[in-house]
Parts: C-alpha cells; structure tokens; sequence
C-alpha cells in the first residue's frame, strides 16, 4: 500500500508539467523495469534442423494406420530418386552453358587489346524467352568470371532497377563487400583525408579498388529489356565517364535480338559500347536432354505415361513455360506417386517382411493388373497357381520381386528398341515421341511395318550408316539414357548384322567396278515410265527397270534385314505387365489442378453448388434452386447470374430478402439480413464480380458473366 501512495504522489506532481523528463533513479522498486534481454542468435539451432529433417513429412495412409516406418520409406524412396534425377538435370544445364561461358569469358579476357578506347566491352547474350533459364546462366558465369578474369560480377534485375541511386547502392555493395555472413561486415571506403563517401557514389568504389585492384567490374544486367530505358542508358553514360579510373564491362540478357534491345537506347547510349552477341541453346533442344535423363533414364525409378507427358511437352511448347517449370511438374508427378500410393514401399530393397500390414497385401490384390494376371491364369487352366496368388502371402511376395525385376528388364528392352528405331535416318519420328508411343502402346506391327518401308527404300549408303549405327549403339549403348551395352544380350543380331555390312560394302563395291548404281527393287529408281505413241496419242506406262546380280542381291539382303527386324522390334506397354501401378504413373488430374489452375470455374462452382465443398446437409439440393440456408455470397450469386448489366441495389435487397426473411422458417429479422447482405455484396465486389457504376449512384455493374 506505501508504494501504491509513492506512486500516486509522484503521479499527481508530474501530471500538470509541460514535460516529462525520466530519471530511473527515481523510481521507488526496480520491479517495474524491463528485464534485460540477452541477445539470441537467428542461425538455426543445428540439433532442431536434423530433427526437423528426420521427421517425416508424408502423411500415413489406409486411414491413418500405416505404418510409421512405412511412411519414412515411401519419402526416403521419393528423396533418393529425385535427388538422382536433379543430379543429372543439373549437370545438364551446366554443360549445356558451357561453349558460351568460354565464348564470353575469351571475349572478356581477350577486351583489352581490340576495344577501343573509351568504350566499354559488352557481351550480349541472345537467351531467347526462357527468362527463368538466365539465373543458372548467369551464376555461371559469375563463378567462372571470378576466377578466369579476376572480375568481380554484379548481377542486377530490373527490380533492383527502381531509381539510379538505388543501382549505384547496389553495385557498390555487391563490390565492396567481402562476402560473409555478417550484413554489417562491409569495407567502408575512404579517401587519403580520410573522407567517407555516400554510398551511391562511384568515388566510394574507386577508392576501393586501389586497395582491391580487379581487372574488370562486370555488371550483369540479367533481363535488360525489362530495364526502364532511361535509368539504363545514365547508367552506360556514367559508367562511361568512369571508365578511365574503373573498368567497367557490361553483360546484357536479351531474349528477343540485339537490334531491338539497341533500338531503345539513345544513339549516343550506344556508341559507348563495344560488344560483340552469343547465342545460348535454345529451350527445344534442352528439354530433349532433360527428358532422356529425368523421363527415359534406364535407372529412373518411376515410368511415367503417355498422357501426363504430352500434357507437359505441349505446354511446354505452346506457353513457352521455362525449363524449371518443366522440372518442377516432374518432380510434383514424383512427390503425387510416392505421397499417395501406399505400394511403393515395395520399390525400397530395404523394406522387411515385418513392416507389412495386411492392409499392404489385401491392396495389393485389388489391382487392376494382379486381377488380370489371376484370371489369365485360370483361362490357362492354372487354377492352382490361382489359389495360391489369393490366399498364400508368400507365394504373392515371390510374384511380385520377380515382376519388379521383369519392369526392369522391359524397360531396358524399351530403350534398345527405341534406339534402333531412332537409328535410320529415313524414319521420321523423334526419341521422345517413339519412347511415349513404345512406354504407352507398345510397338505394333502398324509401326514396325512404316519402319521397315522405310528400310526397304535405303539407298546402300544409307543402309551402311544404319547398320554402323545399330552396331555401334549395341556395342556402346547410351550415357545419356544410362543405357549399357547389350551386344552379348544379342550375340545372334550382332553377328548377322556385321555380316550384312560387309555383305552390302562388297556389293557396293562390284556395282561400281561395273559401272553400276546398286539399288533394290524397292528403290524408285526402278520405276520408269515407258512412252507409247498409238494413232497420234501418246500413252505413259510405268515399268520396273531390270536389276542386275548386285541389285537382286541387295534386294535379298534387304528383305532378310526387314524380316529380322520384325522379329525383334515387338514390345509389350507398360499397363500389360503385372503389378504396374507400383512402378508407372500416368494420372492427369493432379498436375493440371496445379499447374493449370481455373479459379473462375472452381469459383462460380462453388457459389452455385456450394454443398460440393461445404459438404453439409443444409446446402445440399437437388435441384439448382436457391434456398435460404445457402451462405449469403451464394444467394447473391444466383440473383446475380439472373440480371443485366446493370443492377439496382435495391432490387436486389428486396429479392434476397424475400428468400432469407421472417415470411420463411427460421427466417432472419431485417437488421440481421441487411447486415449479410452488405457483407455478401463486398464479397462479391472483392471476388470481381460488380463495381460501382458511373452512370447511377444506385446501380452497381455487372462484370462477369457465368461461363465466359
């Protein structure tokens, strides 16, 4: 009670002057001071992190009872095959910059002695429009910048782009920092008087450098284009003028051509440069290299089909969407499999028996494939084996490891078949289509037979290339498919295949001693047209020309080469092997609700059937008819749906009110309608639905109109 009083007087004293002055000394406990905070640490604290890593992120299935150690594999399994395929994507992408890293990096080096004086080396590089691609590109370049040229790189954004003081912060930091983790560890730069400099100022930035000498100052502008032109050419203008005390060059990413990126800087922006243009791989070309790695990989770990493949190659092709996007929906179609599937842990080698529940079995046999496999082998009379796969655990276990090995060899054995097909030259079908058709359809005897026409109509030179060429991929299979050599797989093709080589070369080689063209008679240089004049009338015929010794023996060869073919080109799809559902994935929904979303269709789905995602008894109709329990926003969407272009806020007060009102059971009083009521308009209002309207205060506009 004292110190209450003490207080209160000292309240009383202060209350009436113009100004408080605090002294500490004269508080009467040191109770009510704040306690002293200890500075903690914002690193992460190393034992939470691998904590945090070991718990598993996937949720468990069968309705929560699965297996904890079940569920730590199937993400363990997800990790381990993604992180394989990015590996090699990522090796990919940087090999692919590879000839222009040296380019730009010879240019630079090689600057000194053929710019001219005054102007700055610029290196334009023609990225076309993968924007997202320039950031790996220009990291790149940066790493090896620094250590081939003793160039310090500045990497700029058109958002780092807002003011010319802001840029001039920016490079001036990017230089002068020494690159830890401490943002306040920083070389402040100073003149011989001892002078600091502002930190826009490129006095600041020469200072340092006579104590850090670099031979050049390269800023990269990544996307230049999206630069506002005049803060782009003050800064080539200034850069200019400082050229003599710091070396500047300059790295421009241009996606369209160096005629247009010129064409919006002034003329006297653009005799200050000296550069010269690279061009990077286009995006075509390295979606190709990544699907071999990441798609059609001998050692990928899941098989995607047809239908989710095409789905992303043409979005790919028609959005121009960047190659990370293309990354990133591979990988969602890994996480979907592994999250959502409770069978793949058969895929781990370090599953055990004891980790199985009954609910791994029991799914097991209610696949389409297992079902397939159990009525084939009752068609065939086995009903033993039958028996056997639906009540012996054991014996289903040893089908299933032998059918994962036989997923394996099938998919080496696609890779060899489409290898040969990608052989011949004449064939007009690309690796990824032939892979899609082979993984998703098999190979058909409508396909081997437009192969084979093609074979048959291979001049002889042509027919050497393509059996050097079989040969040779048999010999030394495929890096880039993780394809091994199969030659003592397929003793018999390899050894009647170097003998129809040497057989043809032979032929080739009597043909020309005699002055022959050696040619089938599939070839259409057998094919003439004879001329016959008959009372004045002139009739064209078509005849086959005679063939010689050589000819009928190359026709010989020709059709023991097609016939061969035939024999080993034929292959099973993916969804006829049994057990294929642990191993392939072929689902479309999931990737085009991501990637492809439609928000105004789930919207007005949502407004006018609400019960498909509330789930509650009181939205659900049968009818599409408004009644009152919908939420306030649904019942104005359906009155909204009904009108014009223009809407009378009264009008519509009245209407929901008669729905929503006393007249109804467990109706609303008016104050408590009129309360909804405004709030559903705003929600409508935010979701663009109506605004205000301009021609009548009491009017709101229409602004979306249902299905359109």
């Amino acid at each position: 009670m004292a110190i209450d009083e003490s207080l209160k007087e000292i309240y009383e004293e202060k209350q009436h002057q113009a100004a408080y002055v605090f002294d500490p000394l004269e508080e009467v406990d040191g109770a009510s001071r704040p306690t002293k905070r200890r500075k903690v640490s914002k690193k992460p604290n190393k034992l939470e992190a691998q904590e945090t890593d070991a718990r598993s992120t996937f949720q468990p299935l069968f309705a929560g009872s699965e297996d904890e150690r079940c569920v730590r594999i199937r993400q363990q399994l997800f990790e381990k095959s993604w992180s394989q395929i990015d590996q090699r994507i990522q090796h990919i992408l940087r090999k692919t910059n590879q000839s222009t890293l040296d380019e730009v990096t010879s240019f630079l080096q090689a600057s000194p002695d053929h710019v001219p004086a005054g102007k700055i080396s610029s290196a334009f590089i023609i990225t076309g429009p993968n924007l997202a691609s320039q950031d790996l590109l220009f990291e790149q370049l940066s790493e090896t910048l620094l250590l081939q040229v003793d160039a310090k790189v500045v990497r700029l954004r058109s958002g780092d782009a807002s003011n010319l003081k802001a840029v001039l912060k920016k490079i001036i930091h990017d230089v002068t920092a020494r690159g830890t983790d401490d943002e306040n560890d920083m070389e402040l730069a100073t003149g011989k008087d001892g002078r600091k400099y502002l930190n826009y100022d490129l006095e600041a930035l020469y200072a340092h450098l006579k104590s850090n000498p670099r031979r050049h100052i390269i800023i990269a502008f990544q996307d230049s284009e999206a630069f506002e032109s005049g803060i782009l050419s003050d800064l080539i203008s200034l850069f200019s003028s400082w050229l003599d005390r710091i070396p500047f060059a300059l790295l421009f990413g241009v996606a369209t051509s160096v005629e247009l990126f010129q064409a919006r800087l002034l003329k006297s922006t653009c005799q200050c440069l000296y550069g010269d243009q690279f061009d990077v791989e286009q995006s075509t070309s390295i979606i190709e290299k990544i699907f071999k790695a990441a798609v059609a990989h001998s050692e990928v770990t899941l098989r995607l089909g047809s239908s989710l493949l095409y789905n992303l190659l043409d979005r790919q092709r028609d959005q121009v969407s960047s190659i990370s996007v293309f990354v990133s929906s591979l990988k969602y179609a890994y996480m979907c499999h592994f999250y959502a599937n409770p069978l793949t842990v058969f895929l781990s080698d370090s599953i055990e028996t004891e980790m199985l529940q009954d609910e791994h079995l029991e799914a097991v046999r209610c696949l389409p494939s297992f079902r397939r496999s159990v009525e084939t082998a009752v068609e065939k009379n086995k009903v033993k084996q039958a028996r056997l796969l639906l009540n012996n655990d054991q014996h289903l276990m040893t089908l299933l490891r032998g059918s994962l090995k036989d997923a394996h060899r099938w998919s080496l054995n696609v890779l060899q078949k489409v290898k040969i097909l990608t052989a011949s030259k004449n064939f007009s079908a690309d690796c990824t289509r032939l892979y899609l058709e082979a993984i998703s359809h098999g190979i058909d005897l409508d396909q081997i037979a437009d192969f084979t026409d093609s074979i048959r109509r291979m001049q002889p030179t042509d027919t050497e290339v393509f059996l050097g060429q079989i040969l040779d991929d048999m010999n030394n299979g495929d890096p880039s498919l993780g394809l091994d050599p199969w030659a003592n797989e397929a003793e018999e093709s390899v050894s009647l295949l170097t003998d129809m080589l040497a057989e043809v070369k032979v032929l080739q080689t009597d043909a020309e001693e005699q002055g022959n063209v050696l040619r089938s008679k599939y070839s259409g240089q057998t094919k003439v047209l004879r001329t016959t004049v008959i009372a004045q009338k002139v009739q064209l015929s078509q005849d086959t020309a005679r063939l010689t010794e050589e000819d009928k023996s190359y026709t010989d060869l020709m059709d023991r080469l097609v016939e061969h073919l035939t024999k080993i080109l034929g292959c099973d799809n993916a969804k006829d092997l049994c057990f294929n559902e642990l191993w392939f994935f072929d689902m479309k929904a999931p990737y085009r609700d991501v990637f492809i979303p439609r928000p105004r269709g789930v919207v007005e789905r949502a407004l006018s059937r609400p019960h498909d995602y509330l789930n509650c008894s009181c939205c659900e109709t049968k009818e599409d008819r408004v009644i009152p329990s919908f939420p306030t926003t649904a019942i104005l969407y359906q009155l909204y749906i009904e009108t014009g272009s223009l809407i009378n806020v009264a009008d519509l007060w009245s209407a929901y009110y008669a729905i929503v009102g006393e007249e109804e059971e467990e109706g609303l009083d008016e104050r408590a309608a009129l309360v909804l009521f405004y709030r559903g308009l705003a929600e409508m209002r935010a979701m663009g639905f109506v605004k205000q309207s301009r021609k009548k205060a009491d009017h709101i506009a229409k602004l979306a109109w249902k299905g359109l």
